[in-house]
């Protein structure tokens, strides 16, 4: 049987030393005979007995090595599932992944399983409906993480309100589950990447400082940091991705002749298309519908009110007056009950 042990002193498959990237020939030693399938870009090898895959870019070292569950129906993939033991820090691994999944790291946007890391190796766990069908070992190399920026001083209020926001949404849905996308507030660098929609049109002061106390990871489902408006759901977009979803907006702008008629209160919404560039959307319905903060508003408009605006009925009403006002009523939801929005992230929906 094969047994791969990792801890913090070493990687070892069958007691022998490894290192990324992996000679060939100690696989091969260690393995024993494999069968290679040459690619356009890149050289896999496969123990079929073994139930385990190895990748290399250019056929000289493996850089990635994949114990097969039951990967698909690749022809690369084993003919045999892994069926070893995996060590990990002296815990079975899958052990390990059932009641430690705080530990794991996402690797990359979208990542809705995560890796445990250690000893400067990830160990990724790849799923299909919710059931690992691969592991995938490589060399992992720490992210320096930029320090956040401090809140400007006008805009500490919203230190408050995510804290209470958070700790409310912590009563509900627990920080392992796949949907609490928590992460770090922004860098500078972020802000300087991100901050910048098209020309003159930015992400204003108060999202940037919203931002700069918590951001969010991007999941393509849901989001437990969510807002309720009326019967429907918004998930909060990551700052990295408002650029893309404005871009969506834009996308959707009519031609005048082409112009459906607009249900919309003109004396406090300003906007004679299907949404004005300077809505700035932060929130999604995932079906074409958002919350903008709206930085141009009608003569009897406020800066900074949140329109919902929607996609295939063509209103824009006015949700809330400010951000503030917003994530307060979010709050009162969650306190007074109103958490019918988090059914289907703590399963619920499924229950019912």
């Amino acid at each position: 049987m094969i047994k791969f042990s990792l801890s913090k002193t070493h990687f070892q498959i069958n007691e022998i030393a490894i290192q990324f990237p992996i000679e060939i020939a100690i696989l091969e030693k260690i393995l024993g005979d494999y069968r290679l399938k040459k690619n356009k870009h890149n050289q896999i090898y496969t123990w079929d007995t073994h139930g385990i895959i190895a990748f290399s870019k250019e056929g000289l070292k493996i850089e990635n090595l994949l114990l097969d569950l039951n990967y698909g129906t690749y022809d690369f993939c084993s003919k045999q599932p892994f069926s070893g033991e995996f060590v990990f820090e002296n815990q079975n691994l899958f052990e390990l992944y059932k009641t430690n999944k705080k530990q794991l790291v996402k690797l990359f946007k979208g990542d809705d399983s995560g890796a445990f890391i250690l000893n400067g190796i990830s160990v990724w766990f790849n799923k299909e409906n919710d059931k690992i069908t691969a592991i995938d070992i490589s060399a992992y190399e720490e992210k320096i993480k930029n320090p956040r920026l401090p809140v400007d001083k006008e805009f500490k209020q919203l230190e408050s309100l995510w804290q209470e926001w958070i700790i409310e949404i912590n009563k509900i849905v627990a920080a392992d589950n796949d949907y609490y996308n928590l992460t770090d507030g922004i860098s500078a660098e972020d802000l300087k990447e991100h901050f910048v929609l098209e020309h003159e049109i930015t992400i204003p002061p108060t999202l940037q400082n919203f931002y700069k106390i918590q951001n969010v990871e991007y999941n393509a489902v849901t989001s437990a940091f969510q807002f309720l408006i009326r019967d429907w759901t918004y998930d909060l977009i990551p700052f990295e991705d408002i650029k893309e979803e404005w871009n969506a907006i834009q996308d959707l702008q009519f031609n005048e002749d082409d112009l459906p008629e607009l249900v919309i209160d003109f004396e406090k919404i300003k906007t004679n298309n299907y949404a004005n560039p300077k809505w700035i959307p932060f929130a999604t319905g995932r079906n074409g519908d958002y919350l903008v903060y709206d930085t141009d508003p009608a003569d009897k408009g406020k800066f900074g009110q949140i329109i919902e605006l929607q996609n295939e009925s063509w209103e824009r009403n006015i949700a809330t007056e400010s951000l503030e006002e917003l994530l307060k009523k979010e709050i009162n939801n969650l306190k007074t009950g109103k958490t019918e929005h988090f059914d289907f992230i703590t399963g619920k929906e499924n229950q019912d």
